[in-house]
């Protein structure tokens, strides 16, 4: 007898993807450009140690762990939106500070390299943020 496991492959892909379409809000660019950015400075992180010759495995756990976290966020966002009624409104404002946050850690990252960004990237990231120029929080 054969088994057919491209039924099972199936069901569970497409559940998990229904999962995380539900619990994210949906996947749409925003969802996107997170995964992206989450992406983007893990791995510039790792070439960033890697350049400066401080590769380790705990603190690459421990950004595991961080974007972990920022997913969550992102969940519990989206449930207070479904909760209140407020639309989307939330969620976006996370997952705009948190594409903000990863930029401004992939734009250090790639300082440690030596690679030079223009500076109208490294400010669109700031204002993402929501901090001006001094690093502060704008009120």
């Amino acid at each position: 007898m054969q088994h057919n496991t491209d039924t099972l492959w199936t069901a569970l892909l497409g559940g998990a993807y229904s999962a995380a379409a539900f619990l994210l809000g949906g996947l749409d660019n925003l969802i996107i450009a997170f995964g992206v950015m989450m992406g983007t400075d893990y791995i510039s992180g790792v070439m960033a140690a890697y350049y400066m010759r401080t590769v380790s495995s705990y603190v690459a756990y421990r950004g595991l762990m961080k974007k972990s976290g920022m997913i969550m966020a992102v969940v519990v966002a989206h449930m207070l939106d479904m909760a209140s009624g407020s639309g989307t409104f939330m969620r976006n404002a996370m997952l705009m500070f948190l594409i903000g946050t990863e930029g401004i850690s992939f734009t250090e990252n790639l300082g440690h390299m030596g690679v030079p960004l223009p500076q109208k990237i490294s400010e669109a990231f700031t204002q993402l943020r929501g901090e001006n120029k001094k690093g502060e929080k704008k009120q």
